[in-house]
């Protein structure tokens, strides 16, 4: 389950990245504009709720002692932030190969990378009793008042 939730967040951050493209579009129509970021935050409680996903199914799995030193997010939090580093790897990489680019790819690849071995290094501490998760629910709500 959380491998299926991973993947299909890397999707929402693609997606989520051409919105935000087109939403700061100078030259995009205010409408084409609005109907960007309404995708935006619908991409957004997806995501909210993919990370909800991951860190329900890590709370039924992992157990750490309560004395641990507390991290600072929970795994889908991490998981989010894997995603988007590599979505961010991939996209400069593309934009690299058309031409010359703002960005190195090489600099995302170090980023993403090194949130790896951070993220593998977080698991392990988890599963050795070193490290807890927080229970945190979202907060924040992308649904419009009614």
């Amino acid at each position: 389950m959380p491998l299926h939730a991973a993947s299909r967040l890397a999707s929402h951050h693609r997606e989520q990245w051409a919105a935000e493209t087109i939403s700061r579009d100078p030259a995009a129509d205010d409408h084409v504009v609005a109907a960007a970021k309404r995708s935006i935050d619908r991409l957004n409680a997806t995501r909210v709720a993919l990370i909800g996903e991951i860190d329900s199914w890590v709370e039924q799995v992992i157990r750490p002692p309560g004395g641990a030193p507390l991290h600072t997010e929970t795994i889908g939090s991490v998981v989010d932030r894997l995603a988007i580093a590599w979505v961010r790897w991939r996209r400069f990489s593309e934009t690299a190969q058309l031409g010359p680019s703002e960005v190195d790819p090489s600099v995302a690849l170090q980023q993403y990378t090194e949130l790896t071995e951070a993220f593998d290094t977080l698991v392990l501490d988890i599963h050795e009793g070193r490290r807890r998760i927080p229970h945190w629910r979202t907060l924040k709500s992308y649904r419009e008042p009614r």
